[in-house]
């Protein structure tokens, strides 16, 4: 009975270790790499000072590190999806033909319609409108703003069911409308061309972003919105790449086989004129384009989210210098350095909560 104990007891013992010694020979690129939206957690520190919290953080440590972890969250989730149609995270929502859609955030409100702003609020954030516009008036700076929409509403359509229009309008709806009476032409909005023109795919099917395709129609907006000259994307090819592989896929460790997304390549554009590009700290928040030979000698200045990068395949080329700046490394003394003819404030619509500080930072505040 003893011999027998100790037995189970080693096998159970192998069994936990097996992993960790086969790992450094059996090893591939596709067990290190980091598919999350986040820093995984380092090796703690040993000391007094953190003596207390130390077990709680190695384990968040080999939680993070373990062998084949990225193997086992695959398989996992393969199991959800193939068992109960389901997958594994609070942040996804899983659609039907292959899409997925944001839980997290702002994005199923947005959708239902049950946070629309308050009279007040659509008050303050109008005057703030104003106020930036007559900021940047006085300089002698076009400005205009693009108000990316959200996934859910573009392709409502592959929802689960009994995810239904709202009857009235969207918090975004309404604002668009409220500050649009005020100030006519500062919202460039495309939300309506992506409902019309379903011969292209404007969005990721595994990511919550638009692509490059999309990025390219709100583009043309701008440049139509600040006197250029646009150009239809029925004009241009539209190459659909697959192969990618989205955050809400990294979010719930979907197997990379069963990713069937595409990303959009564009094609027939200026691609002819030469660009220089620059990203000093090499993080991408704060990067600029110099297009010598462009159509347009002006100087755009776009402050964004992650859905301003594809605006860039375009804006890039059409206008000599064109400067993004991601909203968390922005400082206003940044447009003082490269004074730009034209600014372009982009949110996506469920970040519509931090416009009042996004105009703020804008100006200077």
């Amino acid at each position: 009975m003893i011999q027998m104990k100790h037995l189970m007891i080693t096998a159970f013992g192998a069994v936990l270790l097996t992993p960790n010694l086969l790992f450094p020979l059996i090893k591939t690129e596709a067990d290190l790499e980091n598919r999350e939206n986040r820093t995984l957690a380092p090796f703690p520190s040993v000391s007094w000072e953190n003596i207390d919290s130390l077990p709680a953080d190695i384990e968040l440590y080999i939680n993070d590190h373990a062998a084949f972890r990225n193997r086992f969250l695959s398989l996992n989730s393969s199991l959800n999806l193939a068992l109960f149609d389901h997958a594994d995270s609070r942040e996804v929502i899983k659609g039907k033909d292959g899409w997925y859609f944001y839980a997290a955030g702002s994005s199923v409100e947005d959708f239902l319609g049950v946070n629309r702003f308050s009279p007040e609020e659509l008050s303050a954030i109008t005057e703030k409108f104003l106020a930036a516009q007559a900021y940047f008036e006085q300089r002698g700076v076009r400005f205009l703003v693009l108000i990316a929409p959200n996934k859910e509403g573009i392709y409502r359509e592959f929802l689960p069911d009994g995810f239904t229009s709202p009857d009235g309008p969207t918090r975004r709806g309404e604002l668009i409308q409220a500050v649009s009476n005020r100030i006519p032409g500062l919202i460039a909005d495309p939300s309506a061309y992506f409902m019309e023109n379903r011969d292209y795919q404007w969005y990721f099917k595994t990511d919550t972003h638009w692509n490059d395709a999309a990025g390219f129609v709100a583009a043309q907006m701008l440049i139509e919105m600040a006197g250029g000259s646009p150009v239809s994307v029925q004009d241009i090819q539209v190459e659909y790449i697959p192969g990618k592989y989205g955050d809400l896929a990294s979010l719930f460790h979907m197997p990379v086989s069963l990713a069937d997304d595409t990303s959009a390549s564009i094609r027939g554009y200026y691609d002819e004129l030469p660009s220089e590009f620059s990203d000093p700290a090499g993080d991408g928040n704060i990067v600029r384009y110099t297009t010598p030979d462009s159509p347009d000698p002006r100087r755009i200045a776009i402050y964004r989210d992650s859905f301003g990068v594809a605006l860039a395949p375009a804006l890039c080329k059409y206008f000599r210098f064109a400067d993004f700046y991601h909203r968390q490394a922005f400082d206003c003394s940044l447009l003082e350095e490269n004074r730009p003819d034209i600014v372009v404030y982009e949110v996506v619509e469920r970040n519509l909560d931090q416009i009042l500080l996004d105009l703020g930072r804008l100006m200077g505040e």
